[in-house]
């Protein structure tokens, strides 16, 4: 049991440490308690590191495509390679349009393109048919070179192999992912373009 003299300690104690409590927040009124963060605040934080992260490595990935050599140095393979996927992708699409027009010009009721089919190098790279790489491409050909009135993309055949093809910019729609990315791309370095690939 505790005694007259201890239970006095304890109010100049208790009020001792009150005035120092009250002398602290009014040196910083401002000042807001902490608080331990919620589950909902947690799982926010987490989405919008994910989404800076995620916005971040998809503005460097591009850069490599826009700026192969830039980039990725002057006498860099990859900067080749990358270069040279270019070429061929904007090759197969003027061939596309050229044949495109042609079918329309020239065309009669019996005799017309029925199949546009393109051979070309990028259908046998893992990194654009089956990987994430093909989107860059995309939008490299698409804000780059200007080259809008098609869009490309991979059609898988039955005996499961690749062949590039091409759609109308108003029949295409790319894939959540793929848009996402695209979104990205065009916000980070063509903010003033008014059509969009996706």
């Amino acid at each position: 049991m505790a005694t007259k003299h201890e239970g006095l300690n304890l109010v100049k104690a208790v009020s001792a440490f009150s005035r120092k409590l009250e002398r602290f927040t009014s040196a910083n009124p401002s000042a807001e308690p902490a608080h331990a963060m919620t589950a909902d605040e947690i799982r926010q934080k987490k989405i919008d590191y994910y989404e800076q992260d995620f916005k971040l490595s998809v503005v460097n990935e591009y850069k490599k495509f826009r700026f192969p050599y830039k980039t990725l140095g002057a006498h860099a393979p990859a900067a080749d390679a990358i270069a040279n996927d270019q070429q061929q992708l904007l090759a197969a699409y003027n061939i596309h349009k050229a044949v495109v027009e042609a079918d329309t010009q020239f065309r009669t009721t019996d005799t017309f393109v029925k199949e546009n089919l393109i051979a070309s190098p990028l259908v046998q790279m893992e990194q654009y048919t089956m990987g994430d790489s093909f989107v860059y491409l995309q939008c490299w050909l698409f804000y780059e070179q200007q080259a809008k009135a098609y869009v490309p993309y991979f059609a898988v055949q039955q005996d499961g192999s690749y062949q590039l093809r091409f759609a109308p910019l108003r029949n295409f729609k790319l894939g959540y992912k793929e848009k996402e990315v695209a979104a990205v791309i065009k916000t980070a370095f063509y903010p003033s373009e008014t059509v969009d690939i996706f």
